[in-house]
């Protein structure tokens, strides 16, 4: 049999042990410390025994955190589209309800008062300042060239002015709530322009065709008529040039004399579409027509107006004369209007195209019989 006084002894000392622990865990617990942890930190440490195999420690526990999940070679799946972002838009408030603010509100700013463009007219309306300059001055101003233009703009037998042209520069006068003054102060067409671009007229009209030139002085109105071209030939002259060609061709493509008014949009039309034809500029009309019947040009270039005014009443002309009238070249006859004169160029076009009675090309010609 085993001798029971080691197991004793052993016993005992278990014992004290025991109880030094549960002194120091009494002490520990006074001062702040946890028993558990004083209590493991106190265990006798296990006698080192014979080498062993080394064991992966396990990780330390730890809370479960949310892992990124890697993508499955699955079929994809929908992903929820984000909502379209949509700019609020402004619900207009109940009368005395409190108006909410919210993140998309931009917060007021204080904007300076502009200047009203407007001016006050004699009659006490706002007006743009270019209409208010001709109702201060109680009249319309409207430039016309100095020589008669039958049935565009002449003065009768009674000394009044009269035609077409006369008659829409009234109807503007007139909806605008004055008189009109008719200008014939200027020499050429291209004075008469003048006069609008630089406000020595409020307008400048008398059969004025629009050109390049002229864009870059004065403003168009829309065009309230269209004049064909012409040519008045001197038949010994043109036959000189046409040889056995045929006149349709040779015409087309001229390349001779021909005459034009000076300082007039028959200069520039003459260049642009006859460019091999040789340009000659006269003062006026009426010595541009003596140049044809002379043969110092072979034709005249101007609108069918004019050329049948020649012919119609001297029969006799076509023996010498001959007229050819294009149906494809054409001058589109405007109100010439200041170029800072933006509101009044929108009334003028207004006025043009409100008209009840539009004369036509053909009631004209018939006036020259």
């Amino acid at each position: 049999m085993i001798p029971q006084k080691p197991m004793r002894a052993e016993s005992g000392r278990q014992s004290l042990t025991q109880r030094l622990v549960r002194v120091f865990a009494a002490i520990a617990f006074s001062v702040g410390l946890h028993a558990p942890a004083f209590a493991q930190a106190t265990q006798p440490k296990p006698v080192a025994s014979a080498p062993q195999a080394a064991v992966p420690a396990k990780a330390a526990t730890l809370p479960p955190q949310a892992l990124p999940v890697k993508p499955t070679t699955s079929a994809p799946q929908a992903v929820p589209a984000k909502p379209a972002v949509v700019a609020p838009q402004a619900v207009p408030a109940k009368p005395g309800a409190a108006v909410p603010h919210s993140a998309f509100e931009v917060p007021p700013t204080s904007v300076p008062a502009r200047k009203s463009p407007l001016v006050k007219a004699p009659n006490g309306k706002m007006v743009a300042a270019d209409i208010a300059r001709i109702l201060s001055r109680g009249e319309l101003v409207v430039a016309f060239i100095g020589t008669d233009s039958f049935p565009f703009f002449s003065i009768n037998k009674d000394g009044e002015h009269v035609g077409s042209d006369i008659d829409l520069a009234r109807l503007i006068a007139k909806e605008l709530g004055v008189p009109v003054r008719f200008d014939r102060t200027s020499k050429t067409f291209d004075a008469a322009v003048e006069m609008a671009a630089d406000g020595r007229a409020d307008i400048a009209m008398g059969r004025l065709a629009r050109t390049l030139a002229r864009s870059q002085k004065v403003n168009f109105s829309q065009v309230y008529i269209r004049l064909g071209h012409s040519f008045l030939i001197n038949r010994v002259e043109f036959a000189k040039i046409s040889g056995d060609r045929a006149a349709p061709r040779v015409i087309r493509n001229f390349t001779g004399k021909l005459g034009v008014i000076a300082n007039s949009a028959w200069e520039e039309f003459g260049r642009r579409n006859f460019p091999k034809a040789k340009i000659v500029p006269y003062p006026t009309w009426a010595k541009t027509v003596e140049a044809v019947k002379k043969g110092e040009v072979v034709a005249i270039y101007r609108d069918e107006f004019e050329i049948q005014q020649i012919m119609r009443p001297n029969p006799e002309l076509a023996l010498t004369l001959r007229t050819v009238t294009f149906n494809d070249l054409y001058s589109p006859i405007s109100v010439m209007v200041g170029i800072n004169d933006v509101s009044l160029l929108t009334f003028i076009d207004e006025v043009i195209a409100q008209r009840t009675e539009i004369p036509t090309v053909e009631e004209m010609l018939k006036e020259l019989k």
